[in-house]
């Protein structure tokens, strides 16, 4: 301790505060798979059922979770619909599958939509 006029200095009162920084949890992203090795783990989990829309201008329902997979029906922007499953296929993209709602059920590629908050409307 070192005095200073009415003051005293102590090395304590200028330690340094350690602040705790909240802890960022990383989560993966929609679009993250399973990777086992470097083998992409390919399939399809029941998700919890939510509604989601098309964000671009229009989109493909696929009858798989493959872009190479046969067209069912072209979805324009802003379409909704609820989706039942999240499916990675083997190039580790992501797709949902719509089971009810639009008219027609199939594989809707990830990149092309978004969640919806306004549900039906």
């Amino acid at each position: 301790m070192r005095m200073k006029g009415t003051r005293v200095l102590s090395i304590a009162a200028a330690a340094i505060t350690v602040v705790g920084t909240p802890v960022a949890v990383v989560t993966p992203s929609a679009a993250a798979a399973k990777v086992q090795g470097t083998q992409v783990m390919a399939g399809c989990t029941n998700w919890t059922p939510h509604i989601r829309r098309v964000r671009v201008a229009s989109t493909k329902v696929h009858s798989s979770y493959s872009s190479k997979s046969s067209v069912k029906a072209t979805w324009k922007y802003r379409q909704l619909f609820r989706v039942n499953k999240r499916c990675v296929n083997s190039a580790g993209n992501l797709w949902w599958h719509s089971d009810c709602c639009a008219g027609v059920t199939g594989y809707v590629w990830n990149d092309h939509t978004e969640i919806s908050g306004t549900g039906w409307t």
